[in-house]
């Protein structure tokens, strides 16, 4: 059970000073200094506290393991109280069911990195409390963030994580993504999903997602619809689409539509090193990934536009679809007519039945 603050025990924090357990006080980080904040599940949670009151409350908390926090959000109101740089948030081993995380501009001013405490067990997040939406998103303004497995997301109804860049600001730059299980998302698993993507990137630029493993990203409902990783653009604003990002080093087992899909003019994106496989479906059955192939384009009536180049497909290894059949390692398709060779495949990419 997560710890509630009780606020009448806060007579120091004002003056810079929070109470642990055991008695003495932690001082409060200085403005810009980089601190690691600790999350623990049971940890203390501000829930239901916000403006003066939150900040208060979340001064120099979770600056220790004796006195962690007990969520994502409680450790961004500890990074935003103290002015934060560069920090690190450490997931002691648990279950945790964040949802619709949002990395709001002032949290902390450098990188933040989100990464499992070694030697704790292993870390859960878990959405089937939240049914539908993402794990977390990410905007332009947000810290530059740093997500460092290993840690699971599952059972999230429409995908992990969503980055989403803006005209007035400009794409999300150099999201990192690695060694992160994203497993069961998609209205397969949670009812009422949409099941969009494991890595949903919409005007991203310079993104690195590496060393992850998509397993089971399945839709019942318009199954071709979720992907591992999808490159895209800001649809409300019609943006740029999402460029120059690398997909390397990852394993991606049961997509029910193409793995690695980009469209809406993506360009300059590296698929590379990846390994696509069969496994059982949510009804047991062994199937691949995906519809028209593993790393594809798309052109949608909302941008009618091919890319620009540079979509490359190199050093995979590839199996049969989801249907099981085999279908080329790349493609580009159309619901518009417009022809588009917007993805291709480089050096070796072999097949394996």
């Amino acid at each position: 059970m997560r710890k509630h603050l009780n606020i009448g025990l806060l007579c120091l924090v004002t003056t810079g000073v929070m109470l642990v357990p055991g008695g003495g006080a932690l001082a409060a980080p200085a403005g810009g200094e980089d601190v690691t904040v600790h999350v623990a599940s049971g940890g203390t949670s501000f829930a239901g506290l916000s403006g003066k009151t939150l900040r208060q409350a979340a001064s120099g908390a979770g600056l220790t393991a004796r006195n962690p926090v007990g969520s994502l959000r409680d450790a961004q109101a500890v990074l935003a109280a103290g002015h934060t740089g560069n920090a690190t948030i450490l997931l002691r081993g648990g279950t945790y069911d964040d949802a619709g995380v949002e990395w709001a501009p002032g949290i902390a001013d450098g990188t933040v990195t989100v990464k499992a405490q070694p030697g704790t067990g292993p870390v859960t997040f878990d959405g089937r409390a939240a049914r539908a939406g993402y794990w977390t998103k990410v905007g332009p303004k947000s810290p530059r963030l740093n997500f460092q497995g290993p840690y699971t997301v599952q059972r999230y109804g429409d995908g992990g994580i969503k980055a989403t860049g803006t005209r007035k600001d400009g794409p999300v730059r150099g999201l990192v993504v690695n060694g992160i299980t994203f497993r069961q998302i998609g209205n397969a698993w949670v009812k009422g999903g949409k099941g969009f993507a494991g890595v949903h990137l919409n005007y991203v630029s310079k993104a690195k997602i590496t060393k992850n493993r998509f397993f089971n990203l399945e839709n019942k409902e318009k199954p071709g619809n979720t992907h591992g990783v999808y490159l895209a653009f800001n649809q409300t604003q019609r943006t740029p689409g999402s460029n120059g990002n690398t997909v390397a080093g990852n394993t991606f087992k049961v997509i029910s539509g193409d793995p690695v899909r980009a469209s809406d003019g993506s360009s300059g994106n590296k698929v590379r090193d990846n390994t696509f496989a069969k496994g059982h479906d949510y009804r047991g059955k062994v199937r691949g990934n995906g519809n028209h192939g593993m790393f594809t384009y798309w052109v949608f009536s909302r941008a009618d536009t091919c890319g620009k180049g540079g979509n490359t497909f190199s050093g995979n290894t590839y199996t049969v679809s989801y249907s099981n059949v085999k279908n080329p390692a790349v493609y580009s398709g159309a619901d518009t007519g417009r022809t588009c060779r917007s993805v291709r495949a480089t050096g070796h990419n072999p097949y394996e039945r």
